[in-house]
């Protein structure tokens, strides 16, 4: 497996093995000299090909959803950044709290709106087009957009590389079955979060085109207001007594980390062996993945520190009234063996508590 670029935009930390790839991929919040150049369309932009960005001075302020809820560790660490980010860039942060969901994430983003803010963060579950009227209401009052995790109409935005990271888990799984066997996939429902949805298509995709390879049909995960360990548990022992045969099954690929560590528990509590792969880093589940009876053998995440990084920066740049394209600028990858897990749970408990240190202060 080749390593995934990570940011180039300052980044000085080391990596955790000798090896190239990186756990976290590095705090991204370096301001660089250059000025952001003026784009005429919107473009996907390499994870290290972020622009440097730096303030005129000029003071902003930034509305921003915590719409993250108990399960949701890594947007919680991209509101640090994006907090951490705007603070140290001279601007200020306003805040609404609500809960992880669409209709929960707009109607902050709709309050929001009156608060007085230069800049509105939008993301990170509604898509574009549900977004859309939102986002021209905001430009109607002169109020710029940037799109956290999600692409917004008309405005830059920072994304998760859903297609890298689909490919990254899916070449990881053949090689480790040697492209023969039956595996299964379960995420938050589908519809629910638009990037869930994209690398299941993904790795059903690349598992098409392996005769020996077998898709069971998707396994329904659950929502982020709901106890999505139990639901995870539930499902995967409906899965495991509809498939009791022990060959039957040899893999499960979660795309999130509650519905990992209860497919994990499941295959436990059923004496079945399958090797777990997982999405999304939290410190339960690092813990878990470092347990030498753990099924969880492999991790990708998305570094959401680092989109928050960078969201805070083109934030700032908007409010300052620089000129910054609307373009899409994809996050780094990161991904860990389980021998990594042990050494990437103490970097994530750092940053954990530095985040809730940090987003107390907004209600967050």
């Amino acid at each position: 497996m080749t390593e995934v670029a990570p940011a180039s935009d300052g980044n000085t930390s080391k990596p955790l093995t000798t090896d190239r790839r990186r756990i976290l991929a590095g705090l991204a919040l370096g301001a660089g000299a250059a000025a952001i150049l003026a784009g005429t369309a919107r473009k996907a932009v390499a994870a290290d090909d972020f622009p440097a960005i730096k303030s005129n001075g000029k003071k902003v302020k930034v509305g921003l959803g915590l719409n993250y809820g108990p399960f949701n560790q890594p947007w919680r660490r991209g509101c640090w950044q994006i907090a951490k980010t705007v603070q140290e860039m001279g601007g200020q942060l306003v805040t609404i709290r609500g809960e992880p969901s669409k209709q929960s994430e707009q109607d902050a983003a709709r309050q929001l709106l009156d608060r007085g803010i230069d800049v509105l963060v939008l993301g990170i579950y509604s898509t574009e087009s549900e977004t859309a009227y939102i986002v021209d209401d905001a430009h109607r009052r002169g109020i710029k957009t940037v799109g956290f995790m999600v692409n917004a109409k008309d405005s830059p935005a920072v994304l998760e590389d859903t297609w890298g990271t689909g490919a990254i888990m899916g070449n990881w799984i053949q090689n480790k079955l040697q492209r023969q066997g039956t595996i299964v996939q379960t995420a938050e429902d589908r519809g629910f979060y638009t990037p869930f949805d994209q690398e299941v298509d993904m790795l059903t995709l690349m598992t098409k085109y392996e005769p020996r390879m077998k898709m069971l049909p998707f396994m329904t995960g659950s929502v982020s207001t709901t106890d999505e360990i139990s639901k995870g548990r539930e499902n995967c022992l409906s899965l495991l007594q509809a498939h009791p045969d022990p060959n039957s099954l040899q893999l499960i690929t979660s795309w999130w980390w509650p519905l990992t560590i209860g497919a994990a528990q499941a295959l436990q509590q059923m004496n079945r062996k399958a090797i777990v792969t997982n999405h999304y880093f939290s410190n339960q589940l690092l813990s878990e993945m470092a347990s030498p009876d753990s099924p969880i053998q492999f991790s990708t995440d998305v570094p959401y520190h680092i989109a928050g990084g960078r969201v805070g920066q083109l934030a700032i740049a908007l409010g300052q009234g620089q000129d910054v394209p609307n373009d899409s600028y994809m996050t780094p990858i990161s991904f860990i063996s389980k021998d990594q897990a042990a050494q990437a749970l103490t970097e994530l408990k750092s940053m954990d508590d530095q985040a809730i240190a940090l987003l107390k202060q907004y209600g967050g």
